[in-house]
């Protein structure tokens, strides 16, 4: 199989969703513009003023580390993200924190209790039309004329940087990003304020997430279809950002009510749409793994950021769902090349043994990796065989 062949590639990817056998463990690295800036000398505010030198940076930086075998990409252009992200108070660098640092998201209380009524009654869509102009202080046709304008500035962007992935023979992963219904509301409400809310007035925050779910989903779908992403020239997908509602945070009794029946929602209508769920398993999901053999077999990825027991996870879903990890942030950034590789290794041979594994950062590249590290992964998973 010729790895520098775009088909050859997402093929490798597609036998690793699908459970089947390959002629080596694909890779994947979920890396955004965090770390290329900072590896190039860029400030995080120099990309936020100008994005296309985050998405150059990651362009030089792939060829650099000697490429990778499918590229995760971002097409949500600003109305999608304001229904399928959790309304939060964004500090921007440059603007709002000093130029190099990262974005940082406030834990505040965004969304009040009051709100919820009108969720259930408007529909988590119709209710966010009402809500943004609201929460960024402008008035209707002011935050409409905005929103018009940067989602025609960042489709613009998204085409023209799926389009380099195309001419090096890179298949997208991709399409939309969703939150679960409980993460974007523990976001949006605040962590603690969410907690409060599950303990006093269950049955109202059920009543909630059952008007959101179907919003969610429904422009999940549009959006992915909207992207263009499909064989041969990628995998249509969307990562349903998964944090909070696992054992890290919360008991299992909640997760079974208010995460798991959305979470199967979601998946079900994404893969009945010819869309591949990646499961983006932030924090511990350890004793929330048995649940995942509910959702269909061959059809998810289920990434993990290294927080979760990944053999652990083996050890349940083998030969029922992908798993996708789980190099730390800090064995990328703080390791050594020998010490990546070692981990690697390991992973693709007791992970790997089952076929159903892409070897993945835990989450995504953290903005201080070091270079050669990076370049030892991606080096062991292409000449590296299980035993």
């Amino acid at each position: 199989m010729n790895e520098d062949n775009l088909i050859s590639r997402l093929a490798r990817v597609q036998s690793a969703i699908t459970l089947g056998t390959s002629d080596r463990t694909p890779i994947s690295l979920v890396m955004d513009y965090k770390f290329p800036c900072r590896h190039k000398g860029i400030t995080q505010g120099e990309h936020f003023r100008n994005q296309s030198r985050g998405f150059h940076a990651l362009l030089e930086i792939f060829d650099e580390l000697g490429g990778w075998d499918i590229a995760f990409t971002d097409t949500m252009t600003t109305p999608i993200r304001n229904i399928l992200e959790a309304p939060m108070v964004i500090k921007v660098p440059g603007k709002d924190i000093p130029d190099d640092d990262v974005i940082q998201w406030e834990e505040t209380e965004v969304l009040k209790q009051g709100d919820y009524d009108r969720i259930i009654e408007l529909g988590w869509k119709k209710f966010i039309a009402d809500f943004y102009p609201r929460f960024r202080g402008w008035g209707t046709a002011e935050y409409q004329r905005r929103v018009e304008q940067k989602a025609g500035l960042e489709l613009t962007s998204i085409r023209a940087f799926n389009k380099q992935w195309e001419q090096r023979g890179i298949p997208i992963l991709g399409g939309a990003g969703p939150f679960s219904p409980l993460m974007m509301l523990s976001c949006s409400r605040s962590m603690t304020k969410f907690m409060l809310d599950i303990h006093r007035t269950p049955d109202k925050v059920k009543a909630v997430m059952d008007a959101m779910v179907s919003d969610i989903i429904s422009v999940t779908i549009q959006s992915v279809k909207d992207s263009g992403i499909e064989p041969p020239m990628g995998i249509p997908a969307a990562l349903i950002v998964l944090e909070r509602g696992g054992c890290g945070y919360f008991p299992v009794k909640v997760f079974e009510r208010f995460e798991l029946p959305y979470l199967k929602q979601m998946v079900e209508a994404f893969v009945a749409e010819g869309i591949t769920p990646i499961l983006h398993f932030d924090q511990d999901w350890t004793l929330n793994l048995p649940y995942l053999k509910e959702l269909p077999r061959g059809k998810c990825i289920a990434q993990f950021d290294s927080t979760t027991d990944i053999f652990k996870a083996n050890e349940i879903l083998r030969d029922h769902i992908c798993i996708m990890g789980d190099v730390s942030a800090s064995l990328l950034s703080l390791g050594t090349p020998d010490e990546v590789a070692n981990y690697c290794k390991k992973l693709i041979d007791v992970v790997g043994e089952s076929e159903g594994f892409i070897l993945g950062v835990g989450c995504s590249v953290p903005v201080d990796a070091k270079f050669e590290n990076l370049k030892a992964m991606i080096d062991t998973a292409k000449t590296y065989r299980a035993h």
